[in-house]
């Protein structure tokens, strides 16, 4: 008898895993409590205006994720833009490498950094060096302990920056091994993998849909506005409690945040460990600011870092997706804004630059955004102990941290788990 799956959750771990299923001819049903694809990376709407509910950027090491893209979409330029690592916080610094070789493009980057003194760019660059080609750091080490010989104005304006921006996470609590990860895939490998990617679509278009569509051409199924309340499991099969139905299925993928494990599983005592495991977790807000300015207005660049808090970047959305004059501030690891963070993140922008009155703001908090990524924090593997149920999420097992690359990783490693099940 031919096997019938269900993945629960349509973010991009669940799109990724019915995506894979149904390109192996599985029948696949992908259920979505909300009637918008993406989890929380997806689209959103603001007084009519279409933004995402949270701006992400992916790096070119996140080759899982990009190769789904490029899959569905067929062409990378007209999806993401593609630009060399370049970090720029105006007026204070800026560090942009050529696109060189690995990892000549780092020490020419480094060489001619601004804002940094000959020391600072040495002790940098040395540094750097030593956790691209050194093993992992010990269990245990935060970033702020793994960069404490560090000077601080390179603290400061490099390394804390982009852990936060990477981890979500402050450095003071975040694990250095999946910090030194990230440089890792990022800087040691292939030239193209340090690159900036900046999506031209919201979210939402720019994988979950696709893969919607790509999935009923080939024979699935995807219901939106569909919640599972329960999961049963017996020894053949596993049932889903859908509203005031129920339907059997001979193998699931439970593709949802960590946080709603408890009340999906609490009946399925193979899943035990794993919601003991997952109630370690402490979760961690991200909060976007979209500030539309007169549409003559653009930023010099699509991308910069912000100095002295809240929100450490800016994107410009009228380069990127041709929204003349909305920028989108990004404030991770949110969890104590000021009620006025709005007018500071408004006024980090001023800094630099002076794009006249703002026309309107608002604000998108995701309270649960990611789960904080400290040290020896368990994440459990995708196979479980149940033979019928598998897991796909960022908080999987895996070198990164809750980025759209871990997500979609765990769905196409969840999805292979299953199909070798069968």
């Amino acid at each position: 008898m031919k096997p019938v799956v269900a993945v629960i959750g349509g973010g991009w771990a669940g799109c990724a895993a019915a995506l894979t299923l149904a390109e192996a001819g599985v029948n696949v049903t992908l259920f979505e409590a909300s009637r918008t694809l993406g989890g929380r990376a997806r689209a959103a709407e603001l007084d009519g205006c279409q933004v995402d509910n949270g701006q992400h950027m992916l790096l070119g090491a996140y080759t899982t994720t990009l190769d789904l893209i490029t899959h569905l979409g067929g062409n990378e330029t007209g999806n993401l833009w593609r630009r060399p690592l370049r970090l720029d916080a105006p007026p204070a610094f800026r560090l942009a490498c050529p696109a060189w070789p690995a990892p000549f493009n780092l020490l020419a980057g480094f060489v001619a950094a601004r804002g940094l003194r000959w020391r600072e760019k040495w002790a940098a660059l040395q540094w750097a060096r030593a956790l691209l080609a050194g093993p992992l750091p010990p269990s245990g080490t935060t970033v702020a302990m793994l960069a404490g010989t560090q000077p601080a104005r390179v603290n400061q304006l490099l390394w804390f920056p982009l852990c936060i921006a990477a981890l979500n996470t402050p450095p003071y609590a975040a694990c250095a091994r999946t910090f030194v990860a990230v440089l890792q895939g990022a800087l040691g490998g292939p030239r193209t993998h340090s690159d900036f990617l900046l999506p031209r679509r919201d979210l939402s278009a720019l994988f979950p849909l696709p893969a919607a569509e790509r999935i009923r051409v080939l024979g699935g199924t995807v219901q939106t506005q569909r919640r599972v309340r329960a999961i049963e499991a017996g020894h053949a099969s596993v049932t889903l409690r859908i509203g005031d139905t129920a339907a059997a299925f001979s193998r699931v993928i439970i593709a949802v945040a960590p946080q709603h494990l408890q009340a999906l599983t609490e009946y399925v005592r193979e899943l035990d460990p794993i919601r003991r495991m997952v109630a370690q977790y402490t979760y961690l807000p991200i909060a976007t600011a979209y500030l539309q300015f007169d549409p003559g207005f653009h930023l010099p660049h699509p991308l910069l870092a912000l100095t002295d808090g809240p929100a450490q970047y800016v994107f410009d959305r009228g380069a990127s997706h041709g929204q003349t004059g909305l920028l989108a501030c990004v404030a991770s690891a949110a969890t104590d804004l000021p009620t006025d963070w709005l007018d500071r993140a408004e006024a980090q922008v001023r800094l630099f630059a002076a794009p006249g009155p703002v026309l309107w703001r608002r604000a998108i908090v995701e309270k649960q955004a990611t789960y904080g990524c400290v040290p020896d924090l368990p994440r459990p593997p995708v196979n479980t102990t149940h033979p019928a149920i598998f897991l796909a999420g960022d908080y999987t097992s895996g070198p990164y941290p809750a980025t759209l690359e871990s997500a979609t990783t765990s769905g196409v490693q969840s999805a292979h788990a299953l199909l070798n099940s069968l």
